[in-house]
């Protein structure tokens, strides 16, 4: 009894002392997690990493054994092991970095490479859509008697009541009101994008069709704001957000019409496979309109219609996102052409 007795005494102090010790061993393993985890994991010493990664491996063991207990809980080794996961196998910042050089790639390269190489699309798209403005505008201010046909009686009221809110001073949108007005400006205008895009692919007429009807309510409401009187306010209104979502419609649009033209055209590949082909080139134009469509969502909500900034400030504001948006796609095509010079250049001194 008496060497049983002793025995069990010398188990327990054996245990006392693998949990002295397996607690010292965490406390240690939580220190250095948190260091990495505040800073880097490069911050550590060789010392330091060594030892992280053999205490990892010993909480991670030791986890598993009493996880094999359904009676054992070990909720703080639980947590630590998994602090020391995030940490051993988190991405390297160089990899988190590539999501951002990615993006910057897009910007830079993709999206406007995009625009140029389907510069004929996106003219097309122009012209309809600002043909189908011009033209209302000519009939609204010059044949008043077919206006009403022509945009129809629902439409022009409509057209009317939004061209009377634009008062000089008048806080029509509220500043409480404008977070959901961005949600909504930003859903409808991306809606109207991907139905355009969408549509295009249908031998292009349709996606056309939209630009022609968005046209005509550009061209409506300037027309019966000119006659209401406002038109200088509706265009402080307008410009600072339509310089950037006009042309974005139109590229959403030319994403569309560069598929449904392949689809008509096909070459010498099957129909399917041209028509994905040319969705695969255009795709950088819709999603780039989708992130000029979400910029100017942002500034029809609490910049265009801010009562407290000055008409001239907002038509100035507007030259400048319109110079901005031309030298982005210019100094492109400019960079392009010198680049295909220069290589012009070496391939004839090489054949010399």
């Amino acid at each position: 009894m008496l060497a049983n007795r002793h025995l069990s005494e010398r188990i327990a102090e054996r245990a006392r002392q693998r949990a002295r010790q397996q607690e010292e061993q965490w406390q240690t393993l939580e220190h250095l997690v948190r260091r990495a985890q505040g800073f880097s994991i490069r911050q550590l010493s060789a010392e330091e990493l060594l030892l992280l990664g053999k205490l990892y491996r010993l909480a991670a063991a030791e986890l598993a054994r009493s996880s094999a207990n359904p009676l054992a809980s070990n909720r703080p080794l639980h947590r630590l092991v998994g602090w020391g996961y995030s940490v051993l196998y988190a991405q390297p910042p160089l990899e988190r970095m590539k999501v951002w050089r990615t993006f910057f790639r897009f910007l830079w390269h993709d999206f406007p490479t995009a625009v140029v190489a389907h510069a004929a699309f996106v003219l097309l798209a122009a012209l309809v859509l600002f043909g189908s403005a011009a033209l209302t505008l000519l009939v609204v201010l010059h044949r008043p008697e077919i206006a009403s046909s022509w945009l129809g009686e629902q439409m022009m009221s409509v057209l009317r009541e939004v061209a009377e809110r634009h008062q000089p001073g008048r806080d029509w949108l509220p500043l409480m009101g404008r977070p959901f007005a961005f949600w909504i400006i930003l859903l409808n205008n991306w809606r109207v994008a991907l139905t355009g895009f969408g549509l295009g692919i249908l031998l292009m007429v349709p996606s056309l069709y939209v630009l022609f009807v968005n046209g005509k309510l550009v061209g409506g409401v300037l027309a019966v704001s000119h006659q209401v009187g406002t038109l200088t306010e509706l265009l402080g209104f307008i410009l600072p957000h339509g310089v950037i979502e006009l042309p974005a419609f139109c590229l959403a649009a030319a994403t569309g019409l560069a598929m449904g033209y392949r689809w008509l055209h096909p070459g010498d590949l099957p129909r399917w496979t041209a028509t994905v082909a040319a969705g695969r080139k255009a795709f950088p134009l819709l999603v780039g309109a989708l992130l000029m469509l979400l910029y100017a969502a942002l500034v029809e909500a609490f910049f265009s219609p801010h009562e407290r900034i000055p008409t001239p400030a907002k038509w100035a504001f507007a030259i400048l996102e319109l110079v901005a948006l031309l030298t982005y796609f210019a100094v492109h095509l400019f960079v392009r052409d010198i680049a295909s010079s220069k290589f012009q250049v070496t391939g004839s001194s090489a054949n010399l």
